[in-house]
C-alpha cells in the first residue's frame, strides 16, 4: 500500500484570535523592549506564549516540554559548562531547568506550527509532492506460549 501525506495537522484550536494573540504579544514584547519596560515585555511574552500553547496539540507540547526538561537538566545540573551555572545552588539549577523547559516548549511549538503551515502550503496549495508512505500488511505473529 502506498499513501501520500498531503496535510499535517498539529493544531489543537484554529480560532482566528490565536494568530492575533501571537501578533499582539509580539508587538507588546517589542514595544516593551524598545521602551525598556519589562512589565510590558513580559505581558507580551505571556500573551504570545499562551496563544502558541493554545494552538498546538497537548501531545506535541508534552513531548517538547519533556525534551526541554532533559536539555535543561543536562545544561544546568549534570554538565554545567558556564561558570554561572556551576556556581548556582540546587534550587537555582532546578528553577533554571524549569524555565528552560517552558521557553523551549513554547519556541519549539511555534516552530512546529510554522513548519506544518509551510508543508501544508507547499504540498497542498502549491501542488508539490508530499511525503510518501509505503506500508505493507504485517503477518500475524504466533502467540507466545
Amino acid at each position: 500500500m502506498s499513501y501520500q501525506l498531503k496535510r499535517i495537522n498539529p493544531f489543537w484550536h484554529t480560532h482566528p484570535m490565536i494568530p492575533t494573540g501571537v501578533a499582539v504579544g509580539l508587538i507588546c514584547a517589542l514595544i516593551g523592549f524598545q521602551t525598556q519596560k519589562p512589565i510590558v515585555m513580559g505581558f507580551g511574552g505571556l500573551v504570545g506564549g499562551l496563544a502558541i500553547l493554545f494552538a498546538a496539540r497537548p501531545a506535541v507540547s508534552a513531548l517538547l516540554v519533556t525534551m526541554g526538561v532533559l536539555g535543561g537538566l543536562a545544561t544546568f545540573v549534570f554538565f554545567p559548562r558556564d561558570i554561572n551555572a556551576e556556581s548556582m545552588n540546587m534550587g537555582q539549577k532546578l528553577l533554571s531547568t524549569g524555565l528552560f523547559a517552558l521557553f523551549y516548549m513554547i519556541l519549539m511549538d511555534a516552530l512546529v506550527l510554522v513548519v506544518c503551515v509551510l508543508y501544508n502550503l507547499y504540498a497542498g496549495t502549491v501542488g508539490f509532492g508530499g511525503i510518501k508512505l509505503e506500508l505493507e500488511t504485517a503477518e500475524d505473529e504466533e502467540p507466545a506460549a
